[in-house]
C-alpha cells in the first residue's frame, strides 16, 4: 500500500481517550498532515507507543488501522503525544522494492533494463522523430567475395555479399542453413556475371531467371518456408 509522508507535520495529542478496539480517534489538530493513507504514532517515544494507519480525516476526527506494523493496539488517554513517522515496514517495502526485478513500479513482469542483455516481446516502440538508432538494425555487414563461387551462410543473414570477378560467380543456396523468414543480399560488383543455384534439397524460385543482369544489380534470397526461397531483385534469364 502507498502510504504519504509530510516534512511539515507537527505534533498534536489526544482529545480524547482511546480505547484498545476503537477505530476513530480525536486529536488537537492536524498540522502539516498529509492526505490520506499516513501513518501515526500514539503515545509516542512511549513505552504504550502504537502505530496507526490514518485512512480517513474528517476535520480532527481521524478513521484508523490499529496494530500497524506489528505493533499492538492499547488505550491511550488524553493527552497523549501523537507524532507523523516513518516506519520499519517503509523501509522494509523500500528495500523490497529495490531489490526486485518483478512487479515493480506499477509494472506486470520484468523490469526493463537499459544495460542488459534481455528478450523483448509485445513491445511498441515509438519515437517523436519516427527514427531509432542504427543498433535496432539499420545497420549491416558486407561479405566481400572475390571468387567465382560462394555458398551462402547463415553468418549472410540480413546482410550484404558483394561478388567481384572478372569471371563468371557461381552464389549457391544451400537447405538446412536459412530459416523462414531470413534473408541474404547479394550484388555484382564485377564484370563477371553472377548466377544462382540452388544446392541439394533446396528449391529456388524466381523471375525472369537466375542471374544478376547486369554490373552493379542486387538481388535478394528470401527463405519463403523451409528450404525454400524466393530470389527477387534485378534478373535476367
Amino acid at each position: 500500500m502507498t502510504r504519504n509522508y509530510s516534512a511539515t507535520a507537527q505534533d498534536t495529542t489526544l482529545t480524547n481517550p482511546l480505547t484498545n478496539s476503537a477505530t476513530t480517534m480525536v486529536v488537537a489538530a492536524t498540522t502539516g498532515y498529509p492526505s490520506t493513507p499516513f501513518v501515526l504514532a500514539v503515545d509516542y517515544n512511549a513505552s504504550a507507543e502504537e502505530l496507526v494507519l490514518v485512512t480517513n480525516v474528517s476535520g480532527l476526527t481521524l478513521t484508523i488501522q490499529r496494530q500497524f506494523n506489528g505493533t499492538a493496539a492499547q488505550a491511550h488517554a488524553v493527552g497523549a503525544v501523537v507524532r507523523h513517522v516513518i516506519t520499519a515496514q517503509d523501509l522494509t517495502d523500500a528495500a523490497a522494492h529495490q531489490a526486485a526485478s518483478s512487479g515493480v513500479h506499477g509494472v506486470t513482469g520484468s523490469v526493463v533494463g537499459t544495460t542488459d542483455t534481455q528478450v523483448l516481446t509485445h513491445k511498441d516502440l515509438t519515437s517523436s522523430t519516427n527514427t531509432f538508432p542504427s543498433t535496432l538494425g539499420n545497420t549491416f555487414t558486407v561479405n566481400a567475395q572475390t571468387g567465382t563461387t560462394y555458398t551462402l551462410a547463415s553468418t549472410d543473414v540480413n546482410n550484404l555479399v558483394t561478388a567481384s570477378n572478372a569471371s563468371a560467380i557461381t552464389v549457391t543456396i544451400p537447405a538446412s542453413v536459412f530459416t523462414v523468414g531470413q534473408s541474404v543480399n547479394v550484388v555484382q560488383l564485377g564484370a563477371g556475371q553472377v548466377s544462382f543455384a540452388a544446392g541439394s534439397g533446396a528449391t529456388v524460385y524466381s523471375t525472369p531467371g537466375l542471374k544478376l543482369r547486369a554490373q552493379y544489380s542486387i538481388a535478394t534470397v528470401a527463405c519463403i518456408a523451409t528450404n525454400t526461397f524466393l530470389l527477387v531483385g534485378d534478373l535476367t534469364a
